[in-house]
């Protein structure tokens, strides 16, 4: 949520923005290895990183939805074992159990298919986007490369 809060709300959040400090001060130095987090990318209107930012955003609602939904309307779940929660007399567990989440829950019926929907299609859309850069990152290393090689040349 920071980095879509930084890419959203760009130009305010960069350097030099009304925004810019101190949430987002570390990527003053980090937009000048990465040209899609910097200046470059803002001024040749470059959009993939915005796209990101709103996919990312979308992403995240996606989640926090299916959350709610596992959380308002499930019930806590008998005598499920290997559902990776931590136990509850672990360290882990006795922090999270204090919230409910160390038990497995289970939502049914109309409910639970708009969770089970609404989690399969953030997953895909987490799966897109790895392969989306996947795909983009040796255009993304040929970019850097040129770009710095230039600078170095001059």
């Amino acid at each position: 949520m920071w980095d879509t809060g930084y890419v959203l709300l760009r130009p305010h959040s960069m350097p030099g923005g009304a925004v810019h400090w101190p949430l987002w001060t570390p990527y003053e130095l980090y937009g000048q290895v990465d040209h899609f987090y910097g200046w470059p990318a803002w001024e040749s209107n470059d959009g993939f990183t915005g796209a990101q930012g709103w996919l990312n955003a979308i992403e995240t609602a996606g989640y926090l939805w299916y959350l709610w939904i596992v959380y308002t309307k499930g019930v806590v779940a008998s005598k499920v074992k290997g559902r990776g929660a931590p136990s509850e007399g672990s360290a882990v567990g006795k922090v999270l159990g204090w919230w409910g989440l160390t038990m497995a829950r289970e939502v049914k019926g109309r409910d639970g298919a708009v969770a089970a929907l609404v989690g399969f299609t953030v997953a895909v859309m987490t799966l897109s986007k790895t392969v989306l850069y996947c795909e983009y990152l040796p255009c993304m290393v040929i970019s850097f490369l040129t770009v710095h090689g230039r600078i170095a040349k001059k």
